[in-house]
């Protein structure tokens, strides 16, 4: 029985030993994690995507498309009864539309030939009668926001 407390008290102290000990002074591994993670953060064009910027291809540079695009709102709701959102630009000639779909790393740019018609870009087209309404052959996928309006119970004092 002895023998066994004198095993058991010397192998917790060589473990002991050991945590107490510094780590090993090789940090290349963790410098490349470090750089590999900081590149990430940033896409082919700079843009500081956890900040939330995406490269436009209209504007050619990096923009926030929550802040400066206009609002689409999906028509179907997710796996927690949420509607997803997608952003668009329209440019100042109004011939060349860029939409930013939820979830893609790159935006669609859409042209038309005069105002009267619509954007359109393979199998997608932007209408804007009344509105804009992003359509997917022949389908509607993004319709104009539609706002919430909430409602506040009790007085302003209150709160």
């Amino acid at each position: 029985m002895k023998k066994l407390v004198y095993i058991l008290v010397l192998t917790s102290l060589f473990s002991c030993d050991y945590i107490l000990k510094n780590p090993p002074k090789d940090t290349t591994e963790m410098d490349s994690i470090v750089k590999n993670q900081v590149n990430d953060d940033k896409n082919e064009n700079g843009c500081d995507l956890k900040a939330g910027y995406k490269w436009s291809n209209m504007y050619k540079k990096c923009v926030r498309v929550f802040e400066e695009g206009y609002r689409l709102t999906s028509i179907e709701r997710d796996s927690l009864a949420k509607r997803k959102n997608a952003f668009f630009f329209v440019d100042e000639d109004s011939l060349i539309a860029e939409v930013f779909l939820p979830d893609s790393k790159e935006s669609i740019v859409f042209k038309r030939e005069s105002e009267d018609q619509n954007f359109k870009y393979k199998d997608f087209e932007f209408r804007t009668n009344k509105g804009f309404y992003l359509y997917y052959k022949q389908t509607l996928m993004f319709q104009p926001a539609i706002p919430v309006d909430t409602k506040v119970l009790g007085k302003d004092e209150e709160h």
